[in-house]
């Protein structure tokens, strides 16, 4: 499968209609775990255990000790959250129980960038806002999932590639400015929050 299809199959079956694909930061994150999953394509590693090494990585930046460490922790859980996803595809061995899977595990790993965050020292009021926020968008995209009968289709400026660079770049700023993270996570509430009003509008919409 070339990539061109690969993204052609993932916009499917997120459920983007009229031939239209994912675009911007979306499309290169998608791209990357296009070319990282092609070492577990070849070993045939089965999708649902591909899955299980993002929350390992996330789990191990809460207890590091080093900002730069933490940072590299995070952006390998963000990347190799995507490859089950990607070699599903590319395997053609995409599921129903493979996607309630991956999003079980998504919010786990998530969990834990936030748990970093607290461990740094970020207000828990805030982190709870940001999580709440979160846990919001997602929920209310499963539940439409189920309602309509279909996938959105709409990607917000706050997906997961967003969230997770933001708390791995917040990380790698405090090597060089002190509260960096601060304004990270301060960023991370605000975009999520135009996030939540993106998702709202375009639920009413396709559900009129």
């Amino acid at each position: 499968m070339t990539r061109t299809e690969y993204l052609q199959k993932w916009s499917h079956l997120h459920g983007f209609q009229d031939n239209t694909e994912v675009a911007g930061v979306a499309r290169a994150y998608l791209s990357i775990n296009y070319y990282l999953a092609q070492p577990a394509v070849f070993l045939r590693f089965a999708p649902n255990l591909v899955t299980l090494i993002a929350p390992l990585f996330a789990f191990g930046a809460i207890y590091s000790e080093q900002n730069l460490l933490t940072a590299f922790l995070v952006l390998a859980s963000l990347v190799t959250d995507g490859l089950d996803g990607a070699v599903a595809i590319i395997r053609g061995k995409t599921s129903r129980i493979g996607s309630v899977w991956d999003g079980v595990i998504d919010r786990i790993t998530e969990l834990l960038w936030i748990g970093a965050l607290y461990r740094a020292g970020i207000s828990p009021t805030l982190l709870l806002a940001i999580w709440a926020l979160v846990a919001t968008q997602e929920y209310g995209r499963a539940k439409f999932n189920h309602v309509a009968g279909k996938t959105l289709g709409v990607v917000t400026v706050c997906e997961r590639p967003v969230r997770g660079l933001l708390v791995a770049f917040g990380f790698l700023g405090e090597i060089f400015q002190s509260q960096s993270l601060e304004v990270v996570s301060l960023v991370w509430l605000i975009l999520q929050g135009i996030a939540i009003a993106q998702f709202i509008v375009m639920t009413r919409r396709q559900l009129r």
